[in-house]
């Protein structure tokens, strides 16, 4: 599983296990309700770059994107910059979404990691995503809603489904009942989002039934510590069992390519938590599935003790 969260969701799902077998969820209201904050950025963000491209020449644009991701400014505002029009290449869709929000390593990244580049190209993180975007219809608010229902709902879907039955609990999600799916994709935009808040029309449905506090507090996931043990000395085991000799034995990723990742993190020039979790995961799988090892040696093979801080 390729997010974080799954450890979190499953130990939510244990311990509702002791009390019920089964559960109803919020999954698919996000991406039915646009209740992602991505949604109402993408809109205002493309709403921006149309008149910046129209006012600002290329050749000043290409110098400001360069100056975003330099090492003149400090790593916080690095980051914000790198998911603005002023970062990315507003002619590109790939790079304005896709880049921003779906792949850990977009495609020049992959080239720039794979030894064999083969499939490495600008579209080949989101080639499925775009298979879907091209049917989808609609202003550009809806076509985001109707590829994140065909790809990335189904990859949360498919997490739910592992970890609650993995607790030996079944999990519902009303909020994917087909009729209420079909209605709310015909609500127009103007009612789904209001600043940078979506669900606008689930928080109205609820007013009186549930007190504001729940209503309107700050969006949470399933958070785990990933990011403050990517900060301290477990950061040195797992670089250790990525550039060890059974990695580069799979001749998968250049090995200066890894070394600079690492790198780049310690020095916090840029957070690549995400990328090593997902580096991490592929060796572990390939480690378990394909070479046969018990999965309860892993840890001690790579002297690994994460312990909540």
């Amino acid at each position: 599983m390729a997010w974080p969260s799954s450890v979190a969701l499953y130990f939510v799902a244990r311990l509702a296990g002791e009390h019920v077998t089964v559960v109803l969820t919020g999954e698919g209201s996000d991406e039915t309700l646009a209740g992602y904050t991505r949604y109402a950025f993408t809109l205002k963000n493309a709403a921006c770059d149309r008149v910046y491209r129209r006012l600002v020449p290329q050749a000043l644009r290409r110098e400001i994107r360069a100056f975003s991701s330099s090492r003149w400014i400090n790593a916080t505002l690095r980051r914000k910059l790198a998911h603005t029009f002023l970062a990315k290449d507003g002619a590109s869709w790939a790079s304005c979404y896709f880049d921003n929000f779906f792949s850990a390593f977009n495609g020049q990244e992959q080239a720039d990691l794979l030894i064999d580049r083969s499939e490495a190209d600008a579209d080949a993180p989101y080639r499925n995503v775009f298979s879907h975007w091209e049917r989808s219809s609609g202003e550009m608010f809806q076509r985001l809603l109707y590829t994140d229902i065909k790809t990335y709902l189904v990859e949360l879907l498919m997490k739910q489904d592992n970890m609650s039955m993995a607790a030996s609990i079944e999990s519902r999600v009303p909020f994917l009942d087909h009729e209420l799916v079909e209605f709310a994709a015909r609500i127009p935009q103007r009612f789904q989002i209001e600043g940078m808040a979506g669900k606008r029309v689930l928080k109205k449905a609820m007013a009186g039934l549930l007190p504001p506090a729940i209503l309107h507090r700050k969006k949470l996931g399933f958070p785990t510590p990933w990011r403050s043990w990517m900060a301290g000395p477990q950061l040195d085991a797992v670089q250790n069992l990525l550039l060890g000799s059974r990695s580069r034995a799979r001749a998968l990723f250049k090995p200066t390519a890894v070394e600079q990742l690492f790198g780049e993190h310690r020095a916090r020039y840029r957070d690549h938590g995400d990328r090593i979790w997902r580096l991490l995961n592929l060796e572990l799988w390939h480690r378990v599935c394909l070479e046969g090892d018990s999965h309860e040696t892993i840890p001690n093979a790579a002297t690994v003790e994460f312990t909540s801080p």
